[in-house]
């Protein structure tokens, strides 16, 4: 194990009470460093592109871009037989009229109902034509590695994929909120591809009255080879500028799930988001992929007023609490009872002209999946949320976890799945409870600082078997009435223990690093506190050293020879460390602060966890030396520490941050130089593509940049 000393423990005090004592603490001994770690150890362009226009009287229809889809539909107020190559069988369904219409709750989308196909286990190639076998041949979790180069299969595929972003109002669990949303809908539409494959998106950002940027990241993808398509403004390129365009392409070089969000400031907690699916081999066997399941917290008053809040000077609104949840973009609020973001007064303050007034509706839609009875379901659950921790259980069933993030585990029975933001689980669930023929899947947030502060909070959506009455229009007279199988009393656990547990492995072994050598790795101590700044605003901080992004002057632009010398690593805001060209890279956190934070590493999938745990305690203490579980996020507890190693071989400069927006807008994060040398040279003209038009805007708008900005 590794021993760690502290003298500082939680205790039940109210979360302001614990950030006052966390600033107290931060600014006693901002000097000191981290404990060491003790050890003993050619692309084919090719794509279908189907138009599908919904109707409705609340938005004017556009059209959203399927590729490799076939749709046929008739208007969205009557049934809706959807016909999807490779996605599902047809079926008829009902989209959503009361007490909202579908685009009143969530614009063009059809997640959430019955009228979402299910999804396959390949898609087929451009042309319709199906593979006679899986794209990746006989490739398997337990023998190849997914991001392995030599493994990575060659289909010589372009998925394309066009993104328009810009404002709207929607009333995901009832309440009336301005939002920004892909395509008109909430939450985006999936990004699809099989493993090998490349991906195409053109963003073209329409977000106006007022005028903003956007950038989009494309999480959990390594890059390899194209760091400056990783989405990250200030760091990988300029924010695409008002009235602007800028086509993304990306390698599907990992297989699994995941998703898709704005890096800029805060913005994806407004709606700019959806689920990627790469399709790739699975350990184990399953019958029908109801697809993503995400699982978000919900605000509702614009993120920038939720953002001037994180880093203002007012402790009782330190963190921000969410006003709601939702899964696959519903929720059912309680109009009673207002909460945070119900209050006029606070829209306006918010600096964005709101196109709605305060209005909630009482019963609003949940999610509706569909299972067949016997049959076994695979679900992509993930936490794309601003805050809260998510504990995700489904009444009378149990789950097999066979992935987290991008990495196959060997399978594993759960009943409860626990997701801090940005991470993923692949499980699966087979029909097979005939106490009922209807049940409720429930995700759930805890209160209190040790699962990052966000408001408690419980979502339900309904699980039908085929067959049973779901397809009422009232949005309640369906639903189950089933009891939940787990209650969560006093449980403030926000890792999965389970999964962090010497029987649960990654299907391929990848051991870690070997410790007892220093010459094989460099360690880097971070140490992450609180503080006021100067004005008496809060600003998070890595080893003493708060993060802001220069949206006009990205670092990867600079010349890579240059960079120990560039103004990118000489601005102190950059907060950057170079790794030289070790092999390994040993990250050793230490958390001064009361809340935990989901850690993310960009351009690297396996995060090694090699240990972790609270001060004072061994309840979390883990030690993963032979086969440690990886991820590309993962929890550091409050008051806590985790070691993590990653191997250093993706050049590029990557971003290592708090996921939780209102922490990363404080400028929770490092950004890390890994083999500057082998950093490949940026396309010619690359630059330009964002620079220019945002050179042009701020040159003539002023960028209202109060946060860390990335």
């Amino acid at each position: 194990m590794l021993a760690r000393q502290s003298q500082i423990s939680s205790s039940t005090k109210p979360i302001a009470q614990y950030i006052e004592h966390a600033l107290t603490t931060s600014t006693a001994n901002v000097t000191e460093a981290a404990p060491p770690v003790y050890t003993k150890t050619e692309i084919v362009q090719a794509t279908v592109d189907v138009t599908i226009t919904v109707s409705s009287s609340c938005h004017t229809p556009k059209p959203i871009q399927y590729p490799t889809h076939s749709w046929s539909t008739t208007s969205a107020s009557s049934a809706w037989p959807v016909e999807p190559t490779n996605h599902g069988p047809a079926f008829s369904c009902q989209l959503p009229t009361d007490p909202l219409s579908n685009s009143q709750q969530v614009g063009n989308s059809t997640w959430g109902t019955l009228c979402q196909p299910t999804f396959p286990k390949w898609l087929p190639q451009p042309d319709g034509t199906d593979y006679k076998t899986a794209p990746w041949g006989d490739k398997t979790p337990k023998l190849f590695d997914a991001s392995n180069n030599d493994d990575i299969p060659v289909t010589n595929v372009t998925r394309k994929y066009e993104f328009t972003v810009s404002r709207g109002v929607i009333s995901a669990d009832g309440v009336k909120r301005d939002v920004i949303l892909v395509n008109d809908q909430f939450p985006g539409p999936a990004i699809e591809a099989n493993w090998g494959d490349s991906i195409e998106i053109t963003v073209h950002n329409d977000i106006n009255s007022p005028l903003e940027g956007t950038a989009i990241h494309w999480h959990g993808f390594l890059q390899r080879g194209s760091n400056w398509m990783d989405g990250v403004p200030g760091i990988s390129q300029c924010p695409i500028a008002p009235g602007s365009s800028y086509t993304y392409t990306i390698p599907a070089q990992v297989y699994g799930t995941s998703w898709y969000h704005a890096h800029y400031s805060a913005q994806y907690t407004a709606g700019v988001l959806g689920p990627i699916i790469v399709y790739g081999p699975s350990q184990q066997d399953y019958d029908i992929d109801i697809g993503p399941v995400m699982l978000s917290d919900w605000y509702h008053v614009p993120y920038f007023s939720i953002v001037s809040d994180a880093v203002g000077s007012d402790l009782s609104k330190i963190p921000p609490a969410a006003d709601s949840m939702l899964i696959n973009g519903r929720g059912r609020f309680n109009c009673s009872k207002p909460s945070y973001g119900d209050d006029a007064e606070i829209w306006l303050a918010s600096g964005v002209r709101s196109q709605s007034k305060w209005s909630c509706v009482d019963g609003a839609e949940l999610s509706k999946f569909e299972f067949q009875p016997g049959k076994v379901h695979r679900l992509r659950l993930m936490n794309t949320g601003a805050d809260g921790v998510q504990k995700f259980t489904i009444d009378g069933h149990k789950m097999q976890v066979i992935a987290y993030d991008y990495v196959p585990v060997t399978p594993y029975t759960a009943e409860v799945i626990t997701l801090g933001v940005g991470q993923r689980a692949d499980v699966l669930v087979t029909a097979d409870n005939t106490s009922a023929n209807k049940f409720w899947m429930r995700s759930r947030t805890l209160s209190g600082p040790q699962c990052g502060g966000s408001a408690s909070g419980e979502v339900h959506a309904a699980i039908f078997y085929s067959g049973s009455d779901s397809s009422s229009s009232s949005s309640s007279s369906s639903d189950p009435t089933t009891q939940a199988s787990l209650t969560f009393v006093n449980d403030t656990s926000c890792n999965d223990i389970v999964a962090l547990s010497t029987t649960t492995s990654p299907e391929f072994i990848i051991p870690a690093p070997n410790l007892t050598n220093p010459e094989t790795y460099k360690q880097l101590d971070l140490l992450m506190t609180l503080h006021l700044n100067s004005t008496g605003h809060f600003e998070w901080r890595m080893n003493n050293q708060t993060f802001k992004a220069n949206f006009n002057e990205p670092a990867l632009y600079d010349e890579p020879k240059n960079l120990s010398s560039s103004k990118f690593s000489q601005d102190p805001f950059a907060n950057v460390y170079d790794t030289g060209n070790s092999e390994y890279v040993v990250l050793n956190l230490t958390n001064r602060t009361p809340l935990s934070h989901p850690f993310h590493l960009h351009g690297h999938h396996n995060l090694q966890i090699l240990s972790q745990g609270q001060y004072g305690t061994t309840t979390m203490m883990v030690e993963r030396l032979e086969n440690p579980m990886r991820r590309d996020v993962q929890m550091i507890p409050a008051w806590g520490y985790l070691v993590v190693a990653f191997r250093a071989d993706n050049p590029g400069i990557w971003p290592f941050h708090c996921h939780v927006a209102w922490h990363l807008s404080g400028g929770l994060a490092v950004n890390l130089i890994t083999r500057k040398a082998e950093i490949p040279r940026i396309p010619e003209g690359e630059r330009r593509k964002t620079c220019e038009a945002w050179d042009e805007y701020s040159r003539t708008n002023v960028v209202d940049q109060i946060d860390a900005g990335s």
